[in-house]
């Protein structure tokens, strides 16, 4: 089965490869030669690269370009690329980067990341370009910065990431048939479908902003199609809170196994947005204007539902402040996360 994803109206099949494939060359080539492999074609691509129709396709030392054509499977609630596809983008980038100084052995696994929103991209804005870069390469820490430019070149968004040198482990899959050779390349599909984001901005008119997703979360109205395509929904709103569900699933993983930072940094945007807007008066809505993220532990299937509350923190007449935990079911805190929120009308 094909790694790529089908668009069919407001549907679209995901479809992605089975990790312990992964997993098999992961340990076979090593760290870049593994990367190499993938831009070129050779092995198959990570499950969130084929969900969110990601292409690697440079890898060098210290360097590493991907390529993204948006969608509408990627948008919020108002029909705008959501904030998490740039963190996903982001973390990706920079932390093959990083990756590509590492030796055998060893991995890297984000502990902190920052992602500025410079320009807004839509479902038309065709193919965009992250590029990754390392700043400064330690024995145990690497910092790295990525940058993502729209078709024109314009640059987008730009972001910061650190991440921690640690030792491999046996996460994904699978590492092998028994004979030896790499399991059957096994695909999966899953079917995302959404509403008319149409009816949302409609709605934003005439409506308060707690009055909006309320009507979301009860579904009433229809949820953000960037939702159904990452397995998250608005489970609760109130005054300045926010309260998302997710369940993990291999379409969110990265190419070590575990769930891909960017999907609770995904999380993290959607509930500290979320908050600000159960602030806003009808007619408003906001842009994610910087979003960081620490990464405290790595989430798997094995994690079960995960939630993200979010809070606001400062609330301004334009700019506000929002934070949310994502945590686990026994209520630890997995990752933490801070946003801030520029109100506008809605254009």
């Amino acid at each position: 089965m094909p790694d790529a994803s089908l668009n069919i109206g407001n549907a679209r099949t995901l479809r992605w490869v089975d990790p312990g494939v992964l997993a098999y060359h992961r340990q076979r080539l090593g760290g870049l030669d593994f990367f190499r492999a993938m831009a070129r074609g050779e092995i198959p691509t990570v499950p969130i690269y084929s969900v969110l129709d990601m292409r690697l396709t440079d890898v060098e030392r210290g360097y590493c370009r991907f390529e993204c054509d948006t969608g509408p499977h990627m948008v919020n609630p108002v029909g705008g690329i959501h904030g998490g596809v740039y963190a996903i983008l982001a973390d990706s980038a920079a932390g093959i980067a990083a990756q590509s100084w590492i030796e055998e052995g060893s991995v890297t696994r984000t502990v902190r990341l920052n992602v500025d929103f410079q320009r807004p991209l839509t479902a038309e804005s065709g193919t965009v370009v992250c590029e990754g870069r390392t700043a400064k390469v330690g024995r145990r820490i690497v910092l790295s910065d990525a940058t993502i430019t729209d078709r024109e070149g314009r640059e987008a968004g730009r972001a910061q990431g650190t991440f921690m040198v640690v030792p491999a482990t046996g996460s994904g899959s699978p590492s092998g048939s028994s004979s030896g050779g790499p399991p059957p390349p096994a695909g999966r599909e899953f079917l995302a479908e959404w509403g008319d984001t149409g009816a949302i901005r409609a709605a934003t008119a005439d409506r308060t902003g707690l009055e909006l997703l309320s009507m979301i979360a009860d579904g009433r109205l229809p949820a953000a199609p960037i939702g159904q395509t990452l397995g998250f929904s608005l489970e609760s709103v109130g005054d300045g809170t926010a309260t998302f569900l997710c369940a993990p699933a291999e379409r969110q993983y990265n190419p070590l196994g575990t769930v891909h930072g960017g999907v609770p940094a995904t999380l993290i945007d959607a509930a500290t947005g979320c908050a600000v807007q159960t602030k806003l008066p009808a007619g408003y809505s906001f842009s994610t204007v910087s979003l960081t993220c620490e990464f405290f532990r790595a989430i798997t299937l094995e994690t079960g539902s995960v939630r993200c509350i979010g809070r606001i923190v400062k609330h301004g007449r334009q700019v506000s402040v929002a934070d949310a935990d994502v945590v686990d079911r026994d209520g630890r805190v997995l990752v933490r996360g801070t946003a801030t929120c520029l109100a506008h009308p809605l254009r």
